[in-house]
């Protein structure tokens, strides 16, 4: 690995990565990497609003700046902003040609991006690498930028904390609902998306839950406001059984419950990501087609408990063109079950 001359300089660092939640999870490791090797360095961290709270969990991040807001809108203000703070290195996991151009203008002496965007020379470290055709996770993809310019990244971990006051929270609301979570093992079903792939149908989701309360397992229904529907969809299938804390949480407390959970099943969609980032056990449905497929989204530190239909991956998903749409429904809630009992079984 070759070490940038200019490493030792670099004492102001931000890291720009405005896209979901599921994506800002897996940049975690940069900021690990970045502290371990630079430890004197401030590392702040650019991201999309409303993941703003769960950046805010991340244990070496010193400043959180969401984009768009008043103070920094358009590219004269973003610019002098950047400028004002005096960033030494800009780190470009999520590119966006806006945000390259204003790194660009205010002059940040280091700015890494990968080689083979239209943009691309707005970057003065440009790594050389392809996304979508490297076959790596999403993870790994972020850490190799930082091996670009001699950053160390091997057992970079996530670093998400939980503050007390957010534990004791989740704690008491769930001994509220008759849960203790401190020995009970119970079940989170997040049954919703950002629909960046197909979903699990909301009724199998409802049927596996039925299923878990039946063997006295409860089980918790989440989700966003706008989730309300999948959920209700999939509480019906469980006659109504379940706790329901659609809406009902925020980011932070979200993370504690999945935090002290005993498994999460979900689609391919943040929250999971957020769930196998504190260790929790979790299982994940997984679209057939090569943007969505687990070897780059899925859980990376359980990459055996996802399922995906059979058959071949698909170039890209038609819809409702294709024959065999919503092939997520031929995954049955019960070989989801017999997979969910193994693991809350191997569970102390």
């Amino acid at each position: 690995m070759r070490t940038d001359p200019d490493k030792a300089r670099w004492k102001k660092i931000i890291v720009f990565r405005t896209d979901r939640l599921g994506d800002l999870v897996l940049s975690f490791p940069v900021v690990e990497a970045l502290k371990a090797s630079l430890p004197e360095a401030q590392v702040d961290l650019f991201v999309n609003p409303y993941t703003v709270p769960v950046a805010n969990l991340q244990r070496n991040v010193s400043c959180v700046i969401p984009e768009g807001t008043p103070e920094i809108l358009d590219l004269r203000t973003l610019t002098r902003f950047l400028k004002s703070q005096q960033y030494d290195l800009a780190v470009h996991l999520f590119p966006v040609p806006r945000l390259a151009l204003a790194t660009f203008l205010a002059g940040i002496p280091v700015r890494v991006g990968t080689m083979y965007r239209y943009f691309s020379p707005l970057y003065n470290r440009r790594i050389k690498l392809h996304r979508k055709k490297a076959g790596m996770h999403e993870r790994d993809l972020n850490l190799k930028l930082l091996e670009g310019i001699g950053i160390p990244t091997e057992g970079a971990t996530v670093g998400l904390e939980i503050p007390d006051r957010f534990h004791r929270e989740i704690v008491d609301r769930l001994a509220a609902k008759g849960i203790d979570a401190s020995g009970d093992a119970f079940v989170v079903v997040h049954p919703g998306s950002g629909d960046s792939s197909l979903n699990w149908p909301a009724e199998h989701f409802g049927r596996l839950g039925k299923q878990l309360l039946g063997r006295g397992i409860p089980v918790i229904l989440t989700g966003g406001d706008r989730d309300r529907t999948v959920v209700d969809q999939a509480r019906a299938c469980m006659d109504g059984g379940g706790t329901d804390l659609c809406g009902e949480l925020d980011l932070e407390q979200l993370a504690a419950l999945y935090s002290v959970a005993s498994l999460v099943v979900s689609n391919s969609t943040g929250p999971l990501h957020l769930a196998d980032a504190f260790g929790t056990k979790v299982i994940g449905m997984y679209s057939p087609y090569v943007s969505a497929a687990p070897h780059r989204w899925g859980p990376y530190g359980q990459p055996e408990n996802v399922f995906v239909p059979d058959g071949d991956l698909c170039p890209r998903c038609t819809r409702e063109r294709c024959e065999m749409y919503n092939c997520l429904s031929t995954i049955l809630p019960e070989t989801v079950l017999a997979r969910a009992l193994e693991l809350l079984e191997s569970q102390p």
